[in-house]
């Protein structure tokens, strides 16, 4: 398995001749790592919510025009505006290789406006569960969300010890400056370094190669 992360909460995960995309947003847009034109052919595009730092207008357009065959996967709040930009197949259930449940968005009003959230298992193997850290079950591949205004660092270290997947990618981290993301990614490695789980390091924009 490839496992490719392009800043914050997007990655493109490719397994056994298919390739998905996860959270298409705009930190991701912005930091000029994805080239959409060099992405491999996509079978499906999860979109876990409708805030911006995961579903950005651009971003998703160029999507649709370069695959215009892909699979969309998002909540329901989001399928007029996919439809309206050109997209054909939009599902918010399960379908091909994602096993997609709808769960809470962690709670951010008033900070936030509150939306509808998509966890998503991908071929039984990765899980993204989009912006919360309430759920009690994750394939060996947990992309984990890090940081966050509705979540701290402490409790997504809870949960992998609490849910033990063989490997944790680590998503939603694009308010930490470079140094405290290193840093932070040291603290990771040393962590995890004797336990069931493996830290995968993410450069953004390099692959990542994961044996299972």
């Amino acid at each position: 398995m490839k496992l490719t992360k392009f800043v914050h909460s997007c990655v493109l995960v490719e397994h056994s001749g298919k390739a998905v995309l996860f959270d298409p947003g705009i930190f991701s847009w912005g930091s000029g790592t994805v080239d959409v034109s060099v992405l491999p052919g996509l079978d499906a595009v999860v979109v876990s919510h409708k805030h911006a730092d995961h579903f950005h207008e651009p971003f998703v357009k160029e999507l649709i025009r370069k695959f215009p065959d892909a699979q969309w996967a998002a909540p329901l709040d989001m399928h007029a505006d996919l439809q309206s930009w050109g997209a054909k197949k939009i599902t918010n259930q399960s379908v091909n290789d994602l096993d997609i449940n709808e769960i809470e968005h962690a709670v951010v009003e008033p900070f936030g406006i509150q939306v509808h959230n998509l966890i998503t298992h991908f071929m039984d193997l990765v899980t993204h569960p989009g912006d919360t850290h309430n759920f009690t079950e994750t394939k060996d591949i947990l992309l984990l969300p890090v940081q966050a205004p509705w979540g701290t660092t402490i409790r997504a270290i809870e949960l992998v010890n609490q849910l033990k997947p063989k490997y944790i990618l680590p998503i939603h981290d694009w308010m930490w400056n470079n140094d405290w993301r290193e840093n932070a990614y040291n603290r990771f490695e040393d962590l995890f370094a004797n336990s069931v789980t493996t830290f995968l390091r993410p450069v953004d924009g390099q692959s990542i190669e994961v044996s299972l």
